[in-house]
């Protein structure tokens, strides 16, 4: 594995993740780095340059040239834009519009059937199925950019096959678990996932929350507040199950 100390920054830095930095590399491209070689980028860019193919707007993927890091490094398209949670924060007004466009999107993504090369997660179902559905596994308001053309999802690496209904509540779950600073945010988080829950269906959430908060505990980049709040949403989810 390539040190991070001592491999030099492509570019200027625009964006820093829980697991990877984004850098500015002209020419209207951006480099992602993942700080670790673990990660199969090769896997994600498949995924992308796959969904792209069926008509879910994504960066554009390029090849990486011989400066590149071929096991931490994907090179794609700038977009221009601001994060749909960004957007939020600046017109809070849009929150319906955006929660809303939210659920559309993962609907098209959903809409599309795996290929047999995708991975389904244990925690979205024990064996795949002919009928699994290309899940996102991480959409949530700061992996959708919004731009003068249109919304464009991002943050691939984690996307599998499965259950539709798995996606939606992984989404529902990191959605009502962020760590969010400020009453009118979480007010406003609060609300959002509520009219979320409501656009993607009730009752598909329901029956996969317990295994979306499972996926996500699972996850180390999970934060202590988050964790806590999770194992929290979980028990809640047992006990109405318990009770039904």
């Amino acid at each position: 594995m390539a040190n991070e100390s001592i491999v030099p920054p492509p570019g200027p830095l625009l964006a820093r993740g829980r697991s990877a930095d984004v850098y500015d590399v002209g020419d209207g491209q951006v480099l992602r780095r993942y700080r670790r070689s673990s990660q199969d980028t090769a896997y994600e860019i498949r995924v992308m340059r796959f969904v792209a193919g069926h008509g879910i707007r994504v960066p554009a993927v390029f090849d990486l040239g011989p400066k590149h890091l071929a096991d931490r490094d994907i090179l794609m398209e700038r977009i221009d834009g601001t994060t749909m949670l960004e957007d939020f924060e600046a017109r809070p007004w849009k929150l319906f519009s955006h929660v809303r466009l939210l659920a559309r999107l993962q609907h098209d993504v959903n809409a599309l059937v795996a290929p047999n090369w995708m991975v389904t997660p244990s925690t979205a179902a024990p064996k795949k199925r002919r009928d699994d559905r290309v899940l996102h596994l991480d959409l949530h308001p700061m992996n959708v950019m919004i731009t003068e053309e249109g919304p464009v999802i991002i943050g691939w690496n984690n996307a599998a096959g499965g259950p539709a209904g798995f996606d939606a509540a992984l989404s529902y779950v990191e959605m009502a678990t962020f760590e969010i600073k400020g009453f009118a945010q979480q007010m406003g988080i609060r609300l959002g996932v509520e009219i979320f829950k409501r656009a993607r269906g009730a009752s598909a959430i329901d029956a996969f929350t317990v295994a979306a908060c499972d996926h996500r505990l699972a996850n180390s980049e999970v934060t202590p507040g988050e964790r806590q709040a999770i194992a929290a949403l979980r028990a809640k989810s047992l006990a109405r199950q318990a009770g039904a």
